[in-house]
């Protein structure tokens, strides 16, 4: 079965696809799509905090709608070696102190939890995924399906595509996503 967000019972969220729909004003659409499924670690909330009061002004609305809700999800303490081997293993000499810490913390997270999906664009992330068995969307592929279940119109799911999507990626990589889309939501 081709894996969508909406039969996932928990939706792991990294920093990037909350970024793609803020710059395509899609945010609100995609707290209505994952409601109380989606979850964040706590260090993607300070990623999101960062970017919020610097780059991203409209990840304030995040704060606004009090999503995604509940607290953010911490490291089980038997992680924590894992992950900081991880982020030394993969960051380069003089990266930032947090550097692939969101990253690293949700699949890890996600690993542990009965029928998670991450949604994660970033390289390492996706690596980190297939080594642990862990399914995962890309921001364009969580676009896609809401443009194919109706949880967001068609212009804004395509704003969501192109933010998330190098520039040579363009419209006829959006509709055939889109149609895959509604192939796997059945």
């Amino acid at each position: 079965m081709t894996v969508v967000a909406r039969r996932a019972t928990t939706v792991l969220l990294d920093t990037s696809p909350f970024i793609s729909f803020a710059q395509a004003g899609a945010l609100i659409p995609l707290a209505q799509y994952l409601g109380d499924r989606a979850a964040i670690v706590l260090d993607v909330a300070n990623e999101l905090r960062r970017n919020a009061a610097g780059r991203f002004p409209q990840l304030t609305t995040l704060e606004m709608l009090r999503w995604p809700s509940g607290e953010p999800r911490s490291l089980p303490p038997e992680l924590l070696a894992d992950a900081d081997a991880l982020r030394r293993l993969h960051s380069p000499i003089g990266a930032h102190e947090a550097a692939n810490r969101g990253e690293i913390a949700t699949v890890l997270l996600a690993a542990r939890v009965q029928d998670a999906l991450v949604v994660m664009d970033d390289e390492l992330g996706k690596k980190l995924c297939r080594m642990r068995g862990v399914d995962r969307l890309s921001t364009a592929q969580l676009a896609a399906e809401m443009v194919a279940a109706g949880g967001v119109d068609e212009a804004s799911g395509f704003g969501v595509f192109d933010a998330a999507t190098p520039a040579h990626v363009g419209r006829p990589a959006f509709d055939d996503a889109v149609v895959r889309a509604k192939v796997a939501l059945g």
